[in-house]
């Protein structure tokens, strides 16, 4: 049988495939519902799945692919590497059983949907979730619907622990919304303005630049953005920026320095705060870093920056906690998950030549963008909903792949 023949591309899938996928997809934003070492309802359902599905493979025989291992494996020795004389053993080893776990969910959903589901509609079933959240969110930010449950004091918590973890999940629903509508679900570009709106209601400032930077990544992957004609216009564009900044520069760093000290309830207030509060953190971690090259251990850099400074918070950056954590080998392990996850988004993109389209191609990279860029400020790793887009992506390429090899020998007949 060829590899094509055993994945789902765009064909008949079962009505259990669909009633797993919308349980999980539901269960993924019930992260306020916590449960022992912060588990959530999401995590139950997943121990579930990965049990009936790996005896189901057994039962058949099915191979099971293993992308992202290398990277994988890198951090885990790293981990190992840097958990040698670490203050908190029991955290670093929860850490790593967490690591473990979640591959292990992420190699399992990826074989479940490439195999036995239309990424598609896993794509617009998440839109719709992450709609229900948000809609709930804003009913009770704005009419109080719930007391407040959902909407917090002055930052939108969703269903979910904190308002940054809410609002990475909203980014990563954005552009999912947004690449699912240009895929051809046309009905997804309805809940664009509000997601959007959701991710203003969390008041985070990380989330707005990487919507910003998700939308830049998406103009600059659309192919008539190279065009001289285009490309021309964005620098004569630039230029006018440039000199327009500079002939203002003292009114608009006041206007800017203005916004940026103002309240949380204004659109980029309240960043001065943010930066002066993580500044002082990264300045002490790299500090760490070059005491301890190999990492202080996982999930030990809150401990090690209240020892030596008072504060108990961790990195806010994925890059820079790996880095503290797990030293240059577990940073150089994050950067191949984010060089696969990019690999498996250009594998999406070449399948479009061959009518496999289940995304947006610039949207996804946007969505790649967006989340490349907030992980710049927050520490996403170990959030179920990263690992699940990680999991869409990565089936979605091999579906792609496997489409592309079908139509390899039509194009070769052809061809002759």
């Amino acid at each position: 049988m060829r590899r094509g023949e055993t994945l789902a591309h765009d064909g008949p899938r079962s009505r259990g495939a669909l009633i797993a996928s919308a349980v999980m997809l539901i269960a993924l934003p019930l992260v306020a519902i916590q449960g022992p070492f912060h588990t959530t309802p999401m995590d139950a359902v997943n121990g579930l799945f990965v049990a009936i599905y790996w005896a189901v493979l057994l039962a058949r025989r099915e191979r099971i692919e293993m992308p992202l291992l290398v990277p994988f494996w890198v951090i885990m020795v790293a981990s190992l590497t840097a958990s040698y004389d670490v203050p908190d053993g029991l955290r670093a080893t929860i850490t790593v059983v967490e690591d473990v776990y979640l591959y292990i969910w992420f190699v399992t959903l990826v074989h479940f949907l490439s195999h036995r589901c239309r990424v598609r509609e896993i794509g617009m079933m998440w839109v719709v979730v992450a709609c229900a959240v948000a809609f709930l969110t804003l009913g009770d930010a704005h009419f109080g619907l719930f007391g407040g449950r959902f909407a917090g004091t002055t930052r939108a918590t969703g269903t979910f622990e904190n308002p940054n973890m809410f609002g990475d999940y909203l980014v990563v629903s954005l552009f999912a919304a947004w690449a699912v509508a240009a895929g051809g679900q046309r009905l997804a570009y309805l809940a664009l303005p509000l997601l959007f709106a959701g991710v203003l209601a969390t008041a985070s400032n990380g989330c707005l630049v990487s919507v910003i930077a998700g939308v830049g990544t998406v103009v600059i992957a659309h192919r008539s953005f190279w065009k001289p004609r285009q490309l021309g216009a964005v620098l004569l564009a630039g230029g006018v920026l440039f000199g327009t900044v500079a002939a203002f520069y003292d009114q608009i760093q006041e206007a800017a320095m203005e916004r940026f000290s103002g309240g949380r309830s204004e659109v980029g207030g309240a960043a001065a705060k943010g930066a002066s509060e993580r500044l002082p953190i990264w300045e002490n971690l790299i500090v760490q870093v070059m005491q301890r090259p190999l990492g202080v251990g996982p999930g030990g850099f809150a401990d090690i920056n209240a020892e030596t400074t008072g504060d108990h918070h961790a990195a806010h950056s994925e890059y820079l906690g790996m880095l503290a954590e797990r030293g240059f080998i577990g940073f150089a392990g994050w950067l191949g998950v984010m060089g696969g996850i990019l690999l498996m988004v250009r594998r999406i993109a070449a399948a479009s030549s061959v009518g496999y389209r289940p995304f947006g191609v610039p949207q996804t990279y946007g969505l790649f963008g967006a989340m490349a860029a907030h992980a710049l400020v927050i520490e996403l790793s170990h959030f179920r909903h990263t690992w699940l887009i990680f999991a869409v992506l990565a089936a979605a390429a091999a579906q792609a792949t496997a489409r592309t090899a079908d139509a390899e020998p039509v194009v070769l007949r052809e061809a002759a």
